[in-house]
């Protein structure tokens, strides 16, 4: 019985260590979630995907009211700018002298709020050591994954505000998948016009680019036309409506699913190529997955290992089959 008592007692600092460790992680998460809300900040970044490095300039602001300007600009590359205000994201494309424009390009990154509390049932959330970034001091929180329908990921957040710092996405071998990181950096300070002003905005005007609004035609009926029989353990769908199709007639219908940390896209465009079968690829920690279903050919691309992307994919069907199965014959 001694024995018992001393070995029970030995675990106690470690499991409540683990619970403090937890506890704190989580603290930090929702830190995240908030600093794009609330946090004003401009600097340089580099993101690492699939052996690829790309550098950008970012800018981003936030007034009392709530409303949100940021201006993306890539700096190596064909040059891109990315102008959003509010839920509102423009994309210039000089190279094509296109201009895109998306009126849901609201984001949450890399967390949502909403979603923190549930994030413990399918990942392990531990508080690593502190670190610094661009100079600043940032506070390392680390989410690994429960089962194989997600990857692990790495966080380094200013302690301060929660501004994520620096980033990393691992798969089961814990290789690195993507990498993101700060490289120089201003926090705080007040609005300043000049930063996420558009340098193509006036050019565009003068000259005609082609303007793609494509997506703000979608028909936001809520009702894609599909349903999920088999969905991935812990994503909740975010988004269903239908949007059209650039160059063509119709709609396709769009699907957008979270865990509250890692996103999945569904896109079911109508028609198919006969000789079409499924097929898999991958961009650094995204998984692409098409296939042919019911006359459709469907796309499922997420941030997440292939085993989950195929899963939602391969459970795809037209509610009105899902209604005629399960009528009485």
């Amino acid at each position: 019985m001694r024995v018992c008592w001393i070995l029970f007692c030995g675990l106690l600092p470690a499991a409540a260590l683990a619970a403090d460790s937890t506890r704190d992680g989580l603290a930090m998460l929702e830190k995240m979630a908030s600093a794009s809300r609330t946090t004003n900040y401009s600097g340089t970044f580099v993101f690492n995907h699939g052996g690829q490095s790309e550098t950008s300039r970012i800018a981003h602001f936030v007034n009392p009211a709530g409303g949100v300007l940021e201006r993306l600009e890539a700096l190596d590359g064909p040059a891109r700018e990315v102008i959003r205000t509010n839920d509102q994201v423009t994309c210039y494309l000089p190279g094509t002298k296109t201009v895109l424009i998306d009126p849901r390009g609201s984001r949450q990154f890399p967390v949502r709020l909403e979603q923190i509390q549930d994030l413990t049932q399918h990942y392990r959330i531990v508080k690593e050591a502190t670190d610094r970034v661009a100079g600043v001091e940032c506070q390392w929180v680390a989410l690994q994954p429960k089962d194989n329908l997600r990857y692990a990921r790495r966080f380094c957040a200013d302690v301060k505000t929660g501004l994520p710092l620096r980033a990393r996405t691992l798969n089961d071998r814990n290789e690195t998948l993507e990498a993101f990181s700060f490289s120089t950096l201003e926090i705080g300070g007040g609005f300043k016009r000049d930063l996420v002003r558009s340098k193509y905005a006036a050019i565009s005007n003068k000259q005609n680019w082609r303007v793609d609004r494509s997506a703000m035609t979608a028909a936001d009926s809520g009702d894609s036309g599909w349903v999920v029989q088999n969905q991935p353990a812990g994503f909740t769908k975010l988004m269903e409506l239908r949007r059209s199709i650039p160059g063509k007639s119709g709609t396709m219908s769009h699907l957008v699913f979270s865990d509250g940390l890692a996103a999945i896209s569904v896109f079911i465009e109508p028609g198919f190529k006969a000789d079409r079968k499924p097929a898999l690829h991958h961009q650094g920690a995204v998984s692409i997955y098409t296939r042919p279903v019911a006359g459709h050919t469907v796309t499922v691309l997420g941030e997440t290992p292939a085993e989950t992307v195929m899963q939602l994919a391969r459970s795809l069907e037209p509610k009105a089959t899902t209604a005629a199965t399960a009528s009485p014959r």
